[in-house]
C-alpha cells in the first residue's frame, strides 16, 4: 500500500541516459524499469511531478503515459471533484441563517413621496429585523395614525421583504385644489363644450401641446374667483406625420443566416464553464441573454448565452423612382401608429424633399380628437 504520494510516468524517446542522470540530481526516482532502447517508466514523488514534467518537456522527451497514486494525488483529487459541493453546501447553510430576517421593506399603492415617508417611518420604528420578532398589526395600525393619507392597510412578510399595501383616502372633488386643463397635442380647436371653469381658448384657435386650455376657477355672481376643477370637452384638428427616408447609394449588412452559440455558466460573478471555441465569423451580430438556473435563489447560478449571427456587407444602388410607392407606404404606416383604435382620418397628404441622391418623405395625417382629457 502506497502512503505517500507518487506519480507514475512513461517515457518515450532517444538518448534518455543524460536526462534520467541529471533528473536524479534532483528528483528521487522509484522502481526505475528500461522497457525498450527508447522507452522506459518509473516513479517519483507526486510533488516532483511538474518539475519532472518540465525537466523532460526541456529535454525533448515524450511523456507517454502519466498517473498518480497515494494520499497527497487523492487529497487533490477530492480537493477538485467536492470543492464545488462544499462551496454550494456553505452558501446553503448561509442563505438558510440569513433568510430569518428582513432584508427590505416596499410599499405599493401610493405615490412615491408618501411611499418614502412611509418606508422610512416604518424602517424607524423596527425594533428587530428578525421575521418572528415582527407586529404586522402594530405596524398598520401605526401607520394608519399616522398618515392621514392611508384609508387602509395591510402588512405582510412575503420572502425577505416586508410588503406594505396601501389604499389612499380619496378626496373629494370639490376639496381637491383646482389644476388647469392643458393642451395634450397641436392642432386647430374646431368644437368647444365648457361644462366647468374659465374658457382660455375660442373656436379656430391653434394651440400647441402645453397651452392651457381652461382656466380652474369661474367668476361668481359677487364677482370673486372661485377655484374648481376644470370640466370640458375640445376638439380639435390634430395632425400626426412619419417621416421615412431612401438613399439611392449606401451599404446594406443582412444576415446570411448561419449562426454560432456560446455558452457561460456563472456562480455568481465568477465563470464556472466556457465553451471557449474559435468564433468562425469576421462580420456578426450578437445577441445576448441571462437565465437563472436555480429557484428560490438560494444560488446565484446563471447560464450566459451569446448567438453571434454572422452577416455580410454589399452596396446597394437603387433610384428613388423605383420605390417611390413604397416609401410613401412606410412614412403613412409610422404616422398611424399615432392613431387610436377606430379614430377616423379627415386627411391625408405628403410632402417630398430632395437633395442630390437622398429624399425625404413626410406623410401627414389630420384627425378630430378631444386634446383636452
Amino acid at each position: 500500500m502506497i502512503k505517500k504520494g507518487r506519480t507514475y510516468v512513461k517515457v518515450k524517446g532517444l538518448n534518455q541516459e543524460r536526462t534520467i542522470n541529471n533528473i536524479v540530481k534532483k528528483i528521487k526516482i522509484y522502481n526505475y524499469n528500461r522497457l525498450e532502447h527508447n522507452l522506459c517508466e518509473f516513479e517519483v514523488d507526486f510533488s516532483k511531478h511538474k518539475l519532472l514534467t518540465k525537466m523532460l518537456g526541456q529535454a525533448g522527451l515524450e511523456i507517454t503515459a502519466i498517473s498518480h497514486q497515494g494520499i497527497s494525488s487523492n487529497f487533490k483529487k477530492l480537493f477538485c471533484s467536492y470543492g464545488i459541493i462544499a462551496a454550494i453546501l456553505f452558501c446553503s447553510i448561509f442563505y438558510c441563517l440569513q433568510y430569518a430576517f428582513i432584508l427590505k421593506i416596499n410599499v405599493f399603492g401610493v405615490d412615491k413621496r408618501v411611499s418614502k415617508e412611509i418606508e422610512s417611518f416604518v424602517n424607524d420604528s423596527l425594533n428587530s429585523w428578525i421575521k418572528v420578532k415582527i407586529n404586522t398589526k402594530q405596524i398598520e395600525f401605526n401607520v394608519k395614525s399616522n398618515f392621514e393619507e392611508v384609508s387602509s392597510i395591510s402588512v405582510a412578510i412575503i420572502g425577505q421583504s416586508l410588503i406594505i399595501n396601501v389604499n389612499e383616502a380619496v378626496i373629494p372633488d370639490e376639496m381637491k385644489e383646482g389644476e388647469a386643463i392643458v393642451s395634450q397635442f397641436d392642432g386647430l380647436i374646431t368644437d368647444i363644450n365648457l361644462i366647468q371653469g374659465t374658457l382660455a381658448v375660442d373656436v379656430g384657435d391653434i394651440v400647441q401641446k402645453g397651452d392651457i386650455l381652461v382656466y380652474p376657477y369661474i367668476i361668481d355672481a359677487e364677482g370673486e374667483q372661485r377655484i374648481v376643477t376644470p370640466k370640458a370637452e375640445i376638439f380639435a384638428d390634430v395632425w400626426f406625420s412619419g417621416v421615412e427616408n431612401h438613399y439611392e447609394h449606401y451599404f446594406s449588412t443582412e444576415r446570411t443566416g448561419k449562426k454560432y452559440v456560446k455558452s457561460e455558466i456563472y456562480l455568481g460573478s465568477i465563470l464556472l464553464y466556457s465553451n471557449k471555441n474559435q468564433l468562425p465569423f469576421e462580420e456578426y451580430q450578437a445577441e445576448e441573454s441571462i437565465v437563472c438556473m436555480t429557484k428560490n435563489n438560494i444560488l446565484p447560478l446563471y447560464r450566459k448565452k451569446i448567438v453571434y449571427y454572422q452577416t455580410q456587407t454589399r452596396e446597394v444602388e437603387e433610384s428613388f423612382s423605383e420605390v417611390q410607392d413604397e416609401i410613401i407606404k412606410k412614412a403613412r404606416k409610422k404616422a398611424l401608429i399615432f392613431l387610436s383604435e377606430n379614430e377616423i382620418i379627415k386627411e391625408e397628404n405628403y410632402t417630398i424633399r430632395e437633395e442630390d441622391g437622398f429624399h425625404q418623405v413626410e406623410f401627414v395625417l389630420t384627425v378630430n380628437r378631444n386634446i383636452g382629457g
